[in-house]
């Protein structure tokens, strides 16, 4: 009771000293809480939650290839993938005992008609030099449209595609259909890339609008009409194969844009799958493969990875600066203006340990409290603010990170008040009496400097007397 009612005086001699050590400790475990949190959720998501991600693939043509390209040079479909090139590459994969699921989606350009014209681009080209100012994409599956390469979009009015269905119409975009005064149930016509005179007759069956961010080069920045996304029609593969635009043979812009969507059970197996593709003599000069959703999912994770960067540098930054400004307080408070006082008691028979054990019991009530109510807040907190901090990202502190944060809090304040009582263990108190004495030394000396004087006086004095 006599150590915990003085160390409790003692905090309160200072008591602007004892608030600053108790907020410092409550405002390093608060940001430390939130700071490993974000780390915490950052790891999982690039580990944990990335590993259980299914990986698409494709095969397109490299950026080197695409930036050469001129929707007015028909030549440029030589770059087009092939039934027969895919081929090559599933069989080498199957063969090393590798599974997977596809999809695909194909495209060529179609030519305008009276009843479906397109947005006007930024060059009037003749369609037989660009193949028509629309687009006819075709999708074999509703998991191909979600990684569309004009972006993610919605069907606003009328139906989605059905993918098993044959004549089950087309969508267009909303600015199309205002364009061209369509509502849903309108019949429109396209005509063949390459033979004007044949043309193929679509139900419109939805209009659409576009979620996704604008690629570059598909929006009104487009070149051609045919490029600008909003120019694209949209309909099922079976309408497409039906209408004959999928056949061996053909020329020009006729050829479709194939791009055949593997679907593999993860990250490692995408991985495997690229070994295997390269290792069946890819041309890479002209291809690259890609995983659009692991590339999607890693942009969609990129606010928490920048929260996790810099959260990485607060917590260091907290830990050194609010270590080393809790260990300053804490070796002010046990070594400032305390000589005496530690001389004091020690001479009153108090122990050293007795003593010692006073100034960790000070460092403890110091530093806990607060380290412990920072603690709880941060808990609290750290999932609203670490989402917020990621961009709405996920984030919410683990229980391991808690007891963490209590084993390694309780062993720093153990730390300072370690500290605090070698105060005391190695305090000497022959200082304390070895500095009094010089303090009386010197007294004595300045009394003794004024005496020779009158020593000298008193001498003269009694030679002249004799």
């Amino acid at each position: 009771m006599f150590v915990l009612k003085n160390a409790w005086a003692a905090l309160g001699r200072v008591k602007w000293r004892t608030a600053l050590t108790a907020l410092l400790a409550l405002l390093v475990s608060f940001s430390a809480a939130v700071d490993l949190a974000v780390l915490r959720a950052d790891d999982k998501a690039n580990n944990e939650t990335y590993q259980a991600q299914k990986a698409s693939a494709v095969i397109r043509p490299s950026a080197k290839v695409t930036a050469k390209r001129d929707g007015a040079d028909s030549n440029y479909t030589a770059n087009y993938m092939t039934w027969d090139m895919y081929t090559k590459y599933a069989e080498a994969v199957q063969k090393n005992n590798l599974t997977f699921e596809y999809t695909l989606a194909t495209s060529v350009p179609v030519r305008a008609s009276k009843s479906l014209q397109a947005i006007a681009a930024k060059s009037d080209t003749s369609e037989d030099k660009t193949g028509g100012n629309l687009t006819l994409q075709a999708f074999y599956t509703n998991d191909a449209a979600k990684i569309n390469d004009y972006g993610t979009f919605k069907v606003v009015k009328g139906k989605q595609l059905n993918y098993k269905t044959a004549n089950d119409g087309v969508l267009v975009s909303q600015a199309v259909a205002k364009k061209n005064n369509l509502k849903v149930g309108d019949k429109v016509t396209v005509g063949n890339p390459t033979k004007a005179s044949e043309t193929y007759k679509f139900t419109v069956r939805g209009i659409y609008e576009y979620t996704g961010e604008t690629p570059a080069g598909y929006g009104s920045d487009a070149k051609y009409a045919k490029d600008n996304r909003e120019n694209v029609v949209y309909t099922s593969y079976i309408n497409f194969a039906q209408s004959g635009l999928d056949v061996a043979g053909t020329k020009g812009w006729a050829i479709p844009n194939l791009n055949i969507i593997f679907t593999l059970t993860d990250p490692a197996t995408y991985n495997k799958f690229v070994r295997l593709v390269t290792k069946a003599k890819l041309d890479t000069s002209k291809f690259t493969i890609s995983s659009p959703s692991l590339d999607a999912y890693k942009k969609r994770i990129a606010p928490l990875d920048a929260a996790a960067k810099a959260a990485r540098t607060a917590l260091l930054a907290t830990l050194i600066v609010g270590g080393l400004t809790l260990l300053a307080l804490v070796l002010w408070a046990a070594i400032g203006g305390r000589r005496d006082e530690i001389g004091m008691a020690m001479v009153s028979g108090v122990t050293k340990g007795r003593l010692g054990w006073q100034f960790m019991l000070e460092t403890f009530m110091m530093t806990v409290p607060g380290w412990v109510i920072g603690l709880i807040a941060g808990a609290l907190l750290a999932k609203p603010l670490g989402t917020a901090w990621a961009g709405g990202q996920a984030v919410a502190i683990t229980s391991a990170s808690v007891w963490n944060m209590i084993w390694y809090g309780l062993g720093a304040c153990l730390v300072l008040g370690i500290i605090a009582f070698m105060r005391v263990g190695f305090f000497d108190l022959g200082q304390l009496f070895a500095g009094r004495s010089d303090d009386s030394n010197e007294s004595a000396e300045a009394k003794n400097a004024d005496e020779p004087e009158e020593t000298v006086e008193s001498t003269e004095r009694t030679e002249v007397n004799a």
